[in-house]
């Protein structure tokens, strides 16, 4: 059986006629790349993104302003990309419908949707490949959350019908027809539904680069790159802020079991990195896959005797952190005392206000607030599970004379979270990379 790719390309690939050359070569050099999602052209050294200028001219249309030199520019990029590629597509026609639908008062995601339904034509034209529109196979709930059992249902169907197609990504429909936008940056959603909707053996991202590193190359000079990745270690590094695909994504291709690759428009045969349910058979990889951490969390520090025996603890804890609005990022607990570690910010706003309710609501022994704490993951897929990793990473912060002030390990052998004064935090990234990376 023949496979089936599923091609996602962002606003870096479709930025001007040149990049999309580069997009379309790639479509056309491997036959199982079968339905392209495409975004609107992104910004550039001289312009703003489609989409930006999108909103503009709907913010002007809204407070009754003029926005013909917006819709202007807009015209502007669409017809080099279209004169570019020597294309004969009626861009103006288009621009016009904008027009009207401006005047008519469309509202805020049907304008901001045009982006990508024009580009998607255009591209569809180039490749001389069928144009779906978005809107008619990926749909919303009422919440503005994708409605997957729906989408894939009808997406499978109706592309049954193409044996390939370019789809407009970043929005779809409501139940009532009205148009959806994902939230900004969340365009991935999009080929992931119709990867999953039609069974896709793979599904890409093309950008315009792909390198993560094993570690912060402003720590470490020349840090390995990072090739091979499975879901759940995506969803890790995302949590401390090494963005490779969004968690929801993560999980939808990961509970179909379709392997995702992100590779580099600029590069396509070298820069790319997998990520999958598991590790393929045939790929060795180091145990430890990266090091990363974030600086200035602030850690409340609780005393109560018996702290543990009161069963409504976590429910008050949570819940005055709500109220102010202050997500928790680890919460340690013991017999008679718990730690509560959080942002730098938004803590500093409303610390006399969290500490007075800490006081009134759990009635402690005593509270404190200590400043400059480090939260370092060291992270790597059945890590815990292997004899000697820890002692490693302990010897070699004691090595260099790092005290650690806290440790927390994921009860899916995935990662360890260390604790370490901001002042150690350079030094402690440096002796981890060279114990459990290099000589790992």
């Amino acid at each position: 059986m023949n496979s089936l790719i599923v091609s996602r390309f962002g606003g870096d690939a479709a930025a001007n006629s040149e990049e999309v050359r580069k997009a379309a070569e790639i479509v056309k050099s491997n036959p199982a790349r079968r339905y392209i999602i495409i975004s609107a052209p992104g910004s550039t050294h001289t312009s703003s993104g489609i989409t930006d200028m999108l909103y503009m001219c709907h913010a002007s249309a809204k407070n009754h302003e003029n926005y013909d030199v917006t819709l202007g520019k807009i015209l502007d990029r669409y017809k080099e990309i279209v004169d570019g590629l020597k294309l004969n597509f009626d861009i103006y026609t288009e621009i016009n419908a904008l027009r009207e639908s401006l005047e008519a008062g469309r509202d805020l995601d049907y304008i901001g949707s045009r982006g990508e339904y024009i580009m998607a034509k255009i591209f569809a034209k180039f490749l001389g490949w069928d144009f779906v529109d978005a809107s008619e196979i990926i749909f919303f709930n009422k919440d503005g959350t994708p409605d997957m059992a729906k989408t894939f249902s009808i997406a499978e169907k109706k592309l049954k019908n193409y044996e390939r197609a370019v789809i407009p990504s970043f929005y779809g429909s409501l139940s009532d027809g009205r148009i959806k936008t994902f939230i900004r940056g969340d365009c991935d959603t999009a080929g992931a539904l119709v990867a999953c909707a039609v069974k896709a053996d793979l599904f890409e991202k093309w950008s315009d680069t792909t390198k993560i590193y094993s570690a912060d190359p402003a720590v470490i000079p020349n840090p390995e790159i990072i090739r091979n990745v499975t879901y759940n270690e995506a969803i890790e590094l995302n949590y401390i802020g090494i963005n490779i695909v969004k968690d929801n994504v993560s999980i939808m291709l990961n509970e179909s079991g379709i392997p995702m690759k992100i590779a580099s428009i600029n590069d396509p045969e070298d820069d790319e990195m997998l990520i999958s349910p598991k590790l393929p058979e045939n790929i060795s990889r180091r145990l430890v896959l990266c090091i990363a951490g974030q600086k200035n969390f602030n850690v409340i520090r609780i005393q109560k005797y018996g702290i543990n025996r009161t069963y409504d603890i976590e429910e008050k804890i949570f819940g005055l952190l709500s109220k102010h609005n202050i997500a928790c990022q680890h919460y340690i607990a013991g017999i008679h005392r718990m730690a509560l570690i959080l942002k730098n910010l938004r803590f500093d706003l409303r610390r006399n206000e969290i500490l007075d309710d800490i006081k009134t609501i759990i009635q402690p022994d005593s509270v404190t607030v200590e400043r400059g704490l480090s939260l370092i993951a060291v992270i790597g897929e059945g890590m815990g599970t292997v004899k000697g990793v820890f002692g490693r990473i302990f010897e070699a912060l004691a090595s260099v004379g790092i005290k650690v002030q806290m440790v927390e390990q994921g009860s899916d052998d995935l990662n360890i979270i260390i604790g370490v004064h901001d002042n150690d935090y350079e030094n402690a990234i440096k002796a981890l990379y060279q114990a459990v990376i290099l000589e790992g």
